[in-house]
């Protein structure tokens, strides 16, 4: 039998009707008179003919927004200081303070509604100002002739944290940052040229703040010469964030383009690299959008940093996973350990991070300690960052297989790295693997088992754990808690942490 609605076309010989043809084809089945470009999904079918028309039900995940008008910034590779290539040349280091502010162009002035924000939820008030300790610290390498020119150098203050956490995505693009990786361009990358080096950081930049903006958008903080606003009694003036020149970007290329360009705004020692990578984090976020991950209305008294200056556990999760939540553990917990029903979900971990983190606090009781989820133990990449007794560092490992295969788990080396001055670096081996012991006439509690490399395991049992407890370096029992009765060899170092 012929078809009846011969008015409809299978296929629409003019590109310029398809708009008449969809309206035509509403008409026809739904009745409707229009239609918007998005998703094509089947929504009716007539006869034998399948027709399809696009939904909008589902809009885009939407980026978050600021409370200042920001425009954005788009890079023009024809102006003069422009890249030859990419993704190979980065502008190099530029000496002074106001020749890196006179490097700039564009961008948006910071408004002192903003500045408001910005100074309450950092240290809590816009009458303190940060300690000369962050104003002096930056991303700066160690030097190239050391055994770790790929590190940070750090102090013992609260910039320590944020530091380290760059650190890690510094490693992530080092060791498996390159298209065709192997373990023997793993082990050199530990020894990177300053090229290298750079070219990691701008990698490493560009991602924690593309993800602190839901991979949609990001903003980036950079400092000029003089104010941008008159300061009254609402605001007290601290020489950074009035100063502050805002680039908003929509496409991670524009970004990338700009870091490399800018790189030496967080380079140098006394150029506030860390505040403004601290603001350019909260900017990407957006000061809304970290107190709805953290469960709180904008009236609540917070700030991502303590008292002493250290970053809070939010500050923290912000920089590891994108999103501000103040613990540690796997999703959201909703009822207590007695079972009742918490008055507001405790937030939580919702997917596996790119650098993971260890925790281990001797002051903890054996039944109360921090839950480390298994998003932050088992991250993407086999980069952790660890907080031991109140001080960070960083372990990580060259094979990536360590986090995806338990074959792996066996036998394997982890790089600590501190950034300080003294104790600084340290190679460990990690033993798993438990043979059974042939040794005959030993008490229970000490006839536990060895290794394949003839080395004791842990403990399990309550009396010889007990004895065992006071011998164990504290960095050792952080990493017991990710690999529970492994054997640690320091290579001939003393333990120091």
């Amino acid at each position: 039998m012929a078809e009846t609605d011969t008015a409809i076309q299978e296929e629409p010989t003019s590109t310029g009707t398809d708009r008449e043809n969809l309206d035509r084809l509403l008409k026809i089945f739904n009745g409707g008179t229009g239609v918007n470009l998005g998703k094509p999904v089947r929504i009716a079918q007539h006869g034998r003919r399948k027709v399809t028309i696009n939904d909008t039900r589902r809009p885009p995940p939407v980026a978050p927004h600021m409370t200042q008008r920001v425009k954005t910034f788009y890079m023009d590779p024809s102006e003069q200081y422009s890249l030859t290539s990419r993704d190979t040349v980065i502008i190099p280091k530029v000496a002074t303070k106001s020749a890196r502010a006179r490097s700039m162009i564009g961008g948006t002035p910071i408004t002192k509604e903003t500045a408001i924000q910005l100074r309450k939820i950092t240290v809590g008030t816009t009458v303190h100002s940060f300690s000369r300790e962050w104003r002096k610290s930056a991303l700066v390498f160690q030097d190239s002739s050391t055994k770790y020119p790929y590190g940070f150098q750090t102090s013992r203050c609260g910039s320590r944290a944020l530091i380290l956490c760059f650190q890690g995505y510094l490693m992530k693009h080092l060791l498996f940052g390159k298209q065709y990786s192997s373990s023997l361009a793993s082990k050199h990358a530990l020894q990177p040229s300053d090229f290298e080096r750079r070219k990691a950081l701008s990698g490493a930049i560009c991602e924690v703040l593309w993800q602190a903006g839901n991979n949609a958008r990001c903003c980036v903080c950079l400092q000029q010469d003089t104010a941008f606003f008159d300061t009254d009694y609402q605001y007290r003036v601290d020489g950074v964030t009035e100063k502050l020149n805002l680039y908003e970007f929509k496409k991670f290329t524009d970004l990338e383009m700009f870091v490399k360009r800018h790189l030496s705004h967080f380079e140098h020692e006394n150029s506030n690299g860390c505040i403004l990578l601290l603001y350019s984090v909260i900017l990407s976020r957006t000061v809304s959008r970290i107190y709805e991950d953290m469960g709180i209305s904008e009236n609540d008294r917070f700030k991502l940093l303590s008292d002493n200056e250290e970053c809070s556990i939010t500050l923290v999760n912000l920089l590891l996973t994108g999103r501000a939540v103040p613990h540690y553990h796997n999703g959201n917990i909703i009822y207590d350990k007695d079972g009742n029903l918490l008055p507001q979900p405790l937030r939580g971990i919702k997917e596996r991070s790119p650098v993971g983190l260890l925790y281990w606090d001797k002051g903890e009781e054996p039944d109360e300690r921090t839950e480390i989820g298994s998003m932050l133990k088992t991250p993407k990449n086999p980069i952790w960052l660890t907080l031991v007794n109140g001080q960070y560092g960083l372990l990580f490992s060259n094979n990536v297989d360590l986090v995806s295969d338990w074959r792996v788990e066996h036998h394997f080396t982890l790089y600590y790295y501190t950034g300080l001055l003294t104790k600084t670096y340290t190679v460990l081996t990690i033993e798993t693997l438990r043979v059974e012991a042939r040794v005959e006439n030993k008490p229970p509690e000490e006839n536990w088992g060895n290794t394949r490399y003839t080395r004791r395991f842990r403990c399990k049992t309550g009396l010889a754990r007990k004895v065992e407890e006071e011998k164990i370096p504290p960095l050792e029992k952080c990493i017991l808690t990710k690999w529970y009765g492994a054997n640690v060899d320091w290579d001939g170092v003393y333990p120091f942490y």
